[in-house]
């Protein structure tokens, strides 16, 4: 059998805070859950990721016992930011902020030339990848991580930062 799941994911200490609802895959839907998902600290969600899984009946273990059967996770969508702006490598370093050297080594480090800057809670920032979209508070894509001028900086940012090296 195949179940399919929303996890939202909020701000949190060295990871993320994550909690997961059963829940078809639809993003208004997933965007009204989000207003009630409240985590340590009063952190809300900046995010959530759709999932499917297959999950089966226990089975026999020969022995007059059943063994559980382990879901294993079949598909995943990419991050669905609740809100938040796109940045890019060149703005943030051109905002000469001393406290953003870590976040710029770690975005080339990485390979991440942009990244979502939310603060549905606190300030939180995050790589923005191809498969990523941010929505609206009514839960409609408001930007996707294919959108050309993205897609195109990406490119060439990586080719840069290859061609540069280290």
């Amino acid at each position: 059998m195949r179940r399919r799941y929303v996890t939202f994911c909020s701000p949190g200490t060295l990871v993320s805070e994550m909690t997961t609802r059963e829940c078809e895959w639809n993003t208004r839907k997933a965007t009204l859950l989000a207003q009630e998902i409240v985590e340590r600290h009063g952190a809300k969600p900046f995010g959530f990721v759709f999932s499917e899984r297959v999950t089966a009946a226990p089975v026999s273990d020969g022995e007059g016992g059943t063994l559980d059967v382990k879901e294993r996770e079949v598909e995943r969508t990419g991050m669905h930011f609740l809100g938040g702006e796109v940045v890019t490598y060149d703005a943030i370093e051109a905002r000469a902020y001393r406290g953003e050297r870590i976040l710029l080594s770690n975005m080339r480090c990485n390979g991440y030339p942009l990244v979502v800057e939310n603060r549905n809670s606190y300030l939180s920032t995050h790589p923005f990848e191809e498969r990523d979209v941010i929505v609206g508070e009514d839960g409609e894509v408001t930007v996707r991580g294919t959108d050309p001028a993205l897609a195109d900086y990406r490119t060439a940012k990586l080719a840069q930062w290859k061609k540069d090296g280290p």
